[in-house]
């Protein structure tokens, strides 16, 4: 993509197993439901590829002449030539490959041309044999018996040409980076307190009791969620500080534009309509003043889950209480999965509004079906309400 030739160990005649990695995250769940403690499932593929029609693949996805681009260097130590794995065991349990080569391929291609922020500088994969062997007196030795002195540069060799090119060690100085401060407002509430085991020495308060209450304690409701919540972003900018203010997705309810069971969902720059709950109502009213500000990132939190079912605020403990729940599909968000993530946006320093929550939709009904099925298999199967 940038000009820089593609090193190839060897002729490339070595074959992998490739699987596309939301392939793999199925695997990982069904071997975590379905599979036997003790046992060892082999995720893999009977798809297997040559090294070097992997890279021309890749030059064709970025349309650049392989030929040009592809080198051929030394082949590393110890480089099999195959690393098959049986994965008829995972099979058996219902998992199957769903994702193509080239679908995968280009999903990969799509997602870090797409987050160049998220992985940094790779350029370091390029570099075909990483490790410097250096000699007595200041030589570099390449493994056919060539010298160079340790000033020296040597291109990759061509595919005719099957010398190893060891790479100059350069020595590089990183900037130290600064030790990080995290400010929990709302430290004693649940997902502060999550928020609080994943970092260290913070401070808070907890938020008000639940949605119910708010209806009750409207003035106190405006003061935390609205007065507070300014407050916070008004100070935090004046000392040039971000913040992260989770908020919540309970602002938005299927209409003309979003039909319930359409796929379509809300993005981050539509405008809350729903107004059921004076919770939601000034929950949306400070989302639209916050914008104002250039220091905040706004979190949409959806019906949180964690995996502490003994916590009476996490989403399935509490519907899994409730005599009667409502059938619509929902956003929700996980968050063993999306805490650590939201420290790492601020880590990042990213700003505006973003819907917090895991991909697609799952109705209370679905929850509780799952829940029952997973927690209690040998049971009777819940049927909903």
């Amino acid at each position: 993509m940038r000009g820089r030739p593609l090193p190839i160990h060897g002729d490339g005649s070595n074959v992998r197993s490739y699987l596309y990695c939301e392939d793999v995250a199925e695997a990982f769940e069904v071997i975590l439901h379905k599979g036997e403690v003790g046992h060892a499932y082999n995720i893999g593929t009977k798809k297997e590829r040559r090294v070097i029609d992997v890279a021309r693949d890749i030059c064709k996805l970025f349309s650049v002449d392989p030929e040009k681009s592809i080198k051929f260097v030394e082949n590393r130590p110890f480089n099999d030539q195959r690393y098959f794995l049986d994965d008829q065991k995972l099979k058996n349990l219902g998992w199957s490959e769903r994702t193509t080569w080239e679908e995968g391929l280009k999903k990969t291609m799509d997602w870090y041309m797409g987050n160049p922020d998220w992985w940094g500088d790779v350029a370091g994969a390029l570099l075909p044999h990483p490790r410097m062997l250096m000699m007595p007196g200041g030589t570099e030795r390449h493994f056919n018996g060539a010298d160079i002195s340790s000033s020296g540069q040597t291109p990759f060799s061509s595919a005719g040409d099957t010398q190893m090119v060891v790479p100059r060690f350069q020595e590089q100085h990183f900037p130290r980076k600064p030790s990080l401060k995290f400010l929990i407002y709302g430290r004693t509430g649940w997902i502060g307190g999550l928020l609080g085991k994943l970092c260290e020495k913070q401070a808070g308060v907890t938020g008000r009791p639940n949605v119910d209450w708010c209806e009750s304690h409207k003035i106190e409701t405006i003061r935390a969620n609205v007065a507070g919540t300014l407050t916070l972003a008004d100070v935090c900018r004046e000392h040039r500080l971000l913040l992260m203010n989770f908020a919540t997705g309970c602002i938005f309810e299927y209409d003309a534009g979003h039909p319930e069971g359409s796929g379509i969902g809300f993005k981050e720059e539509d405008k809350p309509n729903f107004t059921g709950s004076f919770y939601s109502k000034t929950k949306a009213m400070v989302e639209e003043l916050l914008k104002e500000y250039d220091n905040v990132c706004t979190l949409r939190v959806r019906m949180p889950i964690s995996s502490d079912f003994n916590n009476p605020r996490n989403f399935i403990t509490k519907i899994s209480r409730y005599s009667k729940v409502v059938n619509i599909p929902n956003s929700m968000t996980v968050l063993d999965e999306l805490l650590p993530i939201s420290i790492e946006m601020a880590k990042r320093n990213l700003r505006g509004i973003w819907n917090f929550t895991d991909p697609g939709v799952v109705s209370h009904n679905e929850i509780l079906k799952m829940f029952k099925n997973y927690m209690d298999p040998v049971g009777p199967q819940y049927k909903g309400p």
